[in-house]
């Protein structure tokens, strides 16, 4: 199916005659003619039946002028914004982050890009990092931000940002008299939720490496949480180390020697699904906030 063949069709529904939308279309009635039965051929109906001298759409035919009209109406505006120097962009899109992703960075990127094409308009989803692959490699979400995501085989990701994990405690903990790895051991830990296809901070390689075998009492499923959770009890926690610095005045941090704890921010999208223009913005405004909030740390 070509463009053509549709703007044929089009004109001659239009005027129910090939001769008149020949002579619109300044063409041959025979290229009309040639190019309906193409149609006809490929999608398997008849779209004109004769009726006297006119020629009337088919059931089939009135369904392809209703959707020939509006793509045509589409290729029409796409051709006036893709050759203008400013470009409108429209259209709505469901995009999904990990809770302090989401409103740290998602929300005042997506507010910013929207404030200069107020035509797009969006569904923001504030998830776990488990629940935002879900959604992706089940294709109800087009864009999610999330933490360490495995790979999976239905998800396409672009790492945007690696860091490390950091060991976390109230201010008032006693640990801070004597932050050692042995002295940690004597204090209950708290981690964040573990979920399928996402890297689980509770059991961190890193943890065995310095034989530390944490117990664990709580769980929590955002970061806000865990910082409420740290400044009134005594608790210790690994928190990614641009969370922990913008709350510095709540927390202390621990880094033992030669520690590598990393994670990692990734974007993420259905597989086979195209990244729009939109998208790419979107990703590309979220990766420079991201950055910009570590380097303040």
């Amino acid at each position: 199916m070509k463009i053509d063949q549709l703007q044929y069709f089009v004109e001659t529904a239009k005027r129910q005659h090939i001769g008149q939308a020949a002579r619109f279309l300044n063409i041959s009635p025979s290229a009309i003619s040639h190019s309906i039965a193409a149609l006809e051929e490929e999608f398997g109906h008849k779209f004109f039946e004769k009726q006297g001298r006119q020629i009337k759409l088919t059931h089939h035919g009135r369904r392809l002028l209703d959707r020939a009209e509006f793509l045509l109406a589409e290729i029409g505006r796409l051709r006036v914004e893709v050759g203008s120097d400013e470009i409108e962009l429209r259209g709505h899109y469901k995009i999904a982050a990990t809770h302090v992703l989401c409103s740290e960075f998602l929300t005042p990127a997506w507010l910013d890009i929207q404030g200069r094409y107020p035509r797009l308009t969006s569904t923001l989803h504030t998830l776990r990092s488990g629940e935002v692959l879900a959604r992706i490699g089940a294709g109800d979400i087009d864009l999610g931000f999330c933490f360490s995501p495995h790979t999976t085989p239905n998800v396409e990701q672009e790492i945007l940002f690696e860091g490390r994990l950091l060991i976390c405690f109230g201010r008032q903990h006693p640990f801070a008299k004597e932050p050692t790895v042995e002295n940690l051991s004597r204090y209950p830990a708290i981690a964040a939720l573990g979920a399928p296809g996402i890297e689980n901070c509770e059991k961190h390689p890193s943890l065995a490496q310095l034989h530390l075998a944490p117990n664990y009492v709580n769980f929590y499923d955002s970061y806000d949480v865990a910082i409420r959770a740290l400044k009134f009890n005594t608790f210790w926690t690994l928190l990614p180390e641009f969370i922990a610095y913008a709350h510095s005045s709540e927390i202390e941090t621990f880094i033992p020697h030669e520690w590598k704890t990393s994670y990692r921010i990734a974007a993420i999208w259905p597989k086979y699904r195209i990244k729009t223009y939109v998208l790419d913005q979107v990703v590309e405004k979220v990766t420079a906030m991201i950055k910009t909030s570590a380097s303040l740390g």
